[in-house]
């Protein structure tokens, strides 16, 4: 075959193996405390969750089918009016470390804020810069936050752009009236606060720590030569997030990064004396600025 040809047909088959789609998402509904005789709703609403997050394309960048990102949404209704649901979301992503077989979680949240309506079979319908159904711009938030917290672990501040559209969601969301959880009096632990601190300078520390943590830390801890600069860095990583803090004390961001990431750290450097690396201040620096887990920093001053 001329080598020319074949150069052009593995092209073909390279861009063939990229998909638009960014997730890889798996959907459930529970609907444990719903007395309904009929559950083919939750079914339905199951699939269709399933069918948008998966099907949908967010965004410009290509992504073949290994680099989708794995991530999971859990909606519990917890009462229905018709076509009013009124829900919990549980929202996780885990980004994969190089070179092994551990994912590393990222975000874990809680939306307790879901009031939406739908019926049976009907499809999400989203629109980036018009408010449709408050069902949608929650998945669609959440959908590129997940990208833009993804994207910035593999290169600084690569997921501004998605960051910048969750924020265009929110304020497309506040507009359109009743719908809670977008706006800053609708509580302190909401969407409009998660999009409000990647959106700003103030947590630019985080996103730096992100970047530092996973590609220049995680990254290379399969590599024996590496390990212990790993782990330096990834502490280097976490003591970014002191002036974030001292700005803006307990913010719902960094609640949420420890939320996903306390076990995690408590693990990473239980190695650090037989790595011969210097924690010195880590403790106390963990325990001030996350003080819902502090108890579990105490080990490492043993």
């Amino acid at each position: 075959m001329n080598k020319y040809v074949f150069t052009a047909l593995l092209f073909v088959h390279s861009l063939a193996s990229l998909t638009a789609q960014e997730l890889r998402a798996t959907a459930r509904v529970l609907s444990p405390e719903v007395q309904a005789t009929n559950k083919d709703v939750f079914i339905a609403l199951e699939s269709t969750l399933q069918s948008f997050l998966n099907g949908y394309t967010f965004t410009d960048h290509k992504y073949s089918d290994q680099e989708r990102i794995a991530c999971s949404f859990i909606l519990t209704v917890k009462s229905m009016n018709g076509s009013r649901f009124n829900a919990n979301l549980q929202v996780q992503y885990s980004r994969p470390v190089y070179g092994s077989q551990y994912n590393s979680p990222v975000l874990q949240v809680m939306d307790k804020d879901v009031v939406f309506s739908y019926r049976e079979n009907e499809p999400i319908d989203f629109q980036q810069n018009t408010f449709t159904t408050n069902l949608s711009s929650i998945l669609a938030f959440y959908a590129y936050t997940i990208i833009g917290l993804d994207r910035c672990t593999f290169k600084a501040n690569a997921g501004d752009p998605e960051f910048a559209i969750a924020q265009t969601i929110v304020t497309t969301a506040q507009s359109s009236g009743g719908a809670s959880g977008w706006k800053s009096f609708d509580g302190n632990k909401n969407r409009f606060w998660i999009s409000d601190a990647l959106n700003s300078p103030a947590f630019d520390p985080v996103k730096d720590c992100l970047y530092l943590y996973h590609r220049q830390g995680l990254d290379l801890m399969h590599l024996s030569a590496k390990h212990k600069g790993a782990l330096e860095t990834i502490q280097t990583a976490l003591r970014k997030l002191e002036e974030s803090n001292q700005k803006r004390p307990n913010s719902y961001l960094m609640n949420l990064f420890f939320d996903a990431k306390s076990t995690e750290i408590v693990s990473l450097f239980s190695e650090a004396d037989k790595l011969q690396v210097d924690i010195k201040g880590l403790q106390e620096l963990l325990e001030s600025i996350d003080r819902t887990h502090a108890s579990s920093y105490s080990k490492l001053g043993n």
